[in-house]
This record gives C-alpha cells, sequence and structure tokens, in this order.
C-alpha cells in the first residue's frame, strides 16, 4: 500500500523528535536532574536545593550566604553524629553525599547558572530512555497525530493548487493546439474540416473539430487509432475529504490490515461528474426532441413491421379531406 511508507515516516520523524530533544542535555545537566530528583525523593517534592540550605533569599543568595549555610548544614548532617544501625548509617552517609554535590553546584558559577535556570522554568522528568519536558514532550501517537494532521493539511492544500494548474496547462494546451491547426487564428476553417496537427512540446498528435473541440489521437501497435477528447472541465478543482490523506491513509491502513482479512475493503475511487458537460448537452438534446416532435406527423406502419411518420402537413390536408 503506498500510503504505509508514510506512516512508517511520521513514525520515524516522532521518535527523532524525542531522541533530539534528549541529546540536547549536557552531562553536566544530567548531573543536576538527578541530584534535583533524589533530593525531593529524600526530602520531599518542591525541595529545592537553596531550601534545603535554607536560604530565604534563594536564588538571589550570595556566595558567601551559600558558603555559610553549607557549613552549617553539613555539621548538622555529618554522619559522625548519626547513631544506630548500618541502614540509618548508611541513609546519613548518602544524605550526605547529596548535601556535598549541591554546595558544589550552587557554589560554581557555571553550574549554579544551569540549576537557576531549571529552577525558573521548571526540571524535566526522566521517561525511560532520557530527561523530557512533559509539555513539550507528546508521545509517539500524538506526536504521530500531529504530524498526520500537518502533512494531510499540507497535501491536501497541494492537490488543489496542482488541480488548478492542471486546468490551465491543459487549457493552454487546447488554445495552442487549435492556434496551430488554424493558422494563428481563433477563427475555424470555412472549409469545416477537422484538422490533425502534431503538438512538439508534448510529443502527441491532437485533432481539432470545426467546433474547436480538441481530442488527443491514440496509436496503439497492431490496434485502430481512437480519439480521447479533451476537456478541462474535467478536472475536479475542488477536491474532497475523500481524496485527502485524511481519508485515504486511515482506509489504506483498514485495507491493508483487517479489511483484507475480514473481505471488507473501503473502495476509495472517487468518481467526479462534469457538470459543464452535463449543462451543456441538456438543451441539445431538448432542442432535438422539440424539432422531432414538430417533424412527426400521423404514424404509419409498413408491412414489414417498421413505423413511419407522415408530415403534419400531409396528416392535416388528409384530415381536411375527411371532412
Amino acid at each position: 500500500m503506498k500510503y504505509i511508507p508514510l506512516l512508517s515516516l511520521i513514525l520515524i520523524f516522532a521518535s527523532a523528535i524525542s531522541l533530539v530533544e534528549a541529546s540536547n542535555w549536557s552531562p553536566e545537566d544530567y548531573e543536576i536532574f538527578s541530584l534535583n530528583d533524589k533530593v525531593q525523593q529524600d526530602l520531599g517534592q518542591g525541595t529545592s536545593f537553596y531550601s534545603w540550605l535554607e536560604l530565604p533569599n534563594g536564588p538571589k543568595s550570595t556566595l558567601q550566604e551559600i558558603s555559610k549555610a553549607y557549613r552549617k548544614k553539613s555539621r548538622i548532617l555529618h554522619p559522625d553524629k548519626v547513631t544506630g544501625s548500618k541502614s540509618l548509617k548508611k541513609q546519613a552517609e548518602e544524605r550526605f553525599q547529596r548535601l556535598s554535590l549541591v554546595g558544589n553546584i550552587l557554589r560554581d558559577q557555571s553550574l549554579r547558572r544551569r540549576y537557576d535556570y531549571f529552577h525558573s522554568k521548571g526540571f524535566p522528568r526522566w521517561k525511560g530512555t532520557g530527561y523530557y519536558y512533559s509539555k513539550f514532550r507528546p508521545g509517539i501517537i500524538m506526536t504521530a497525530m500531529i504530524l498526520y494532521v500537518i502533512v494531510g493539511g499540507i497535501h491536501f492544500i497541494a492537490l488543489k493548487i496542482g488541480r488548478k494548474q492542471d486546468f490551465k496547462r491543459l487549457r493552454d494546451l487546447k488554445e495552442q493546439t487549435k492556434k496551430q491547426a488554424w493558422g494563428g487564428s481563433q477563427i475555424p476553417p470555412a472549409d469545416g474540416s477537422s484538422r490533425k496537427v502534431f503538438n512538439e512540446t508534448t510529443g502527441k498528435q491532437f485533432m481539432i473539430a470545426p467546433d474547436g473541440n480538441v481530442s488527443l489521437i491514440v496509436s496503439e501497435p497492431k490496434k485502430e487509432s481512437y480519439l480521447i477528447p479533451l476537456d478541462e472541465n474535467d478536472i475536479n478543482l475542488n477536491p474532497g475529504f475523500k481524496e485527502s490523506l485524511f481519508f485515504k491513509l486511515p482506509c489504506a491502513l483498514w485495507n491493508f490490515s483487517l479489511g483484507k482479512a475480514l473481505n471488507k475493503t473501503i473502495d476509495t475511487t472517487v468518481v467526479f461528474e462534469n457538470q459543464n458537460k452535463q449543462e451543456t448537452s441538456i438543451p441539445t438534446e431538448q432542442k432535438k426532441k422539440s424539432k422531432k416532435k414538430t417533424q412527426r406527423g400521423q404514424s404509419f406502419e409498413l408491412p414489414n413491421g417498421k413505423v413511419v411518420y407522415g408530415r403534419n402537413g400531409s396528416s392535416t390536408s388528409q384530415k381536411r379531406k375527411q371532412k
């Protein structure tokens, strides 16, 4: 199915977006993210490096204030002051190690700038393969749906533009062919004959009728040539929903999977009727019918079974004679 590769491309693109986003973080960023997660797991959600060191000015704290608060907190949390089981001592040692890392980050100008940025904008969350912002990283399915809408919209716009270009191209080709057949004039020849011309641009032969209709001459080996009338009005300038990817892609997936298994495929063929042809042909047929009605008079059945019609004048004269 021609739409299956398109769906695969959308999914690959969605995965690539996630990988690119994850690759934007530096090793220092990952260290800050991991330490922030561990601090919040130990001390509770919403705990920041500044609140742990009890710095009331937060990111506006000076280096001297940070160093003083760190020394004070390290004396309180030093593992040597913890008595009890090995597990409690181990927890104290791990907490003290985290405190040491927090002090190093806040006393380093570059690392502190990175931490302050995420502290202000929000920290990404760990999701399987890396840290991502939830509000900026939709899942693969959501990303595929967004891309599906975008690609479908672009395809629909391109479809309409392409139809208009095809309409203009065919109309110009007909005008060019008629001028070539009629010697550069828009007036058909006086003898009322059809003209055959060869168009060098397309490499095709065309037949131009006296009424201006242009037909493509199709020649096949060992077969008689035939004509295909060219009418720009056969091109649907307003394609509908069924001609867009919004309809065709889901149908292609259905036909390729369950529809094929259940033998219930969806027909995506779109038939366009040239309304201009119907409008021009109806009055002509009505005129022919009206002419026939005026010409027909009394009907006669011949011995061989055929039925003929007399003129109105003859039937009227017969009626007068009978009177």
